[in-house]
């Protein structure tokens, strides 16, 4: 496993900035320590504000188990003679990291005030809302190296949010 790469850009890195790549358990980060960078370590913390949402069907003709996630289809499903309700509504963290800590692997001639793009975000920002209660987050994005950290450049104007 390397760090290193040579082509340092991702489609969704518009800007064509350096690319920050995220090490998400030790032997990642001792390895990457290895090769020259310097780990900035953050806590994986979930957000209560990302969450997706489920309700199981039986069908009672071929016992088969349903998965719906849209309110409407779950409202037809409890119409619906041919169905049992397993499981109602129920919402839930839909993400699983191996660690409780992760780490942004920063070049070391990486200089106060370059902007970066960081691939695989260690914080909880929400990428994407659905008005049925549904939130998903953000993949990637920009930052700002100050020297000690990066900030994050996240704009929560810029939601994709879906209605429907």
């Amino acid at each position: 496993m390397s760090f290193f790469v040579k082509n340092n850009s991702r489609k969704d890195n518009q800007k064509g900035y350096r690319v920050i790549k995220t090490a998400r358990n030790l032997e990642a980060i001792n390895i990457a320590i290895k090769e020259g960078f310097i780990p900035l370590i953050k806590r994986v913390e979930p957000s209560k504000e990302i969450q997706s949402k489920y309700s199981l069907f039986q069908n009672k003709k071929t016992n088969e188990i349903e998965l719906v996630v849209d309110g409407r289809a779950v409202h037809r499903k409890n119409n619906d003679p041919n169905y049992i309700k397993i499981i109602d509504t129920t919402f839930y963290y839909p993400y699983n990291f191996e660690s409780p800590f992760a780490a942004y692997l920063i070049p070391p001639d990486l200089k106060k005030g370059d902007f970066v793009y960081i691939e695989d975000l260690i914080e909880d920002l929400i990428g994407f809302e659905w008005n049925q209660g549904v939130a998903k987050r953000l993949k990637a994005c920009e930052a700002r190296w100050n020297g000690k950290d990066l900030e994050i450049l996240y704009n929560a104007g810029k939601i994709t949010r879906i209605m429907g």
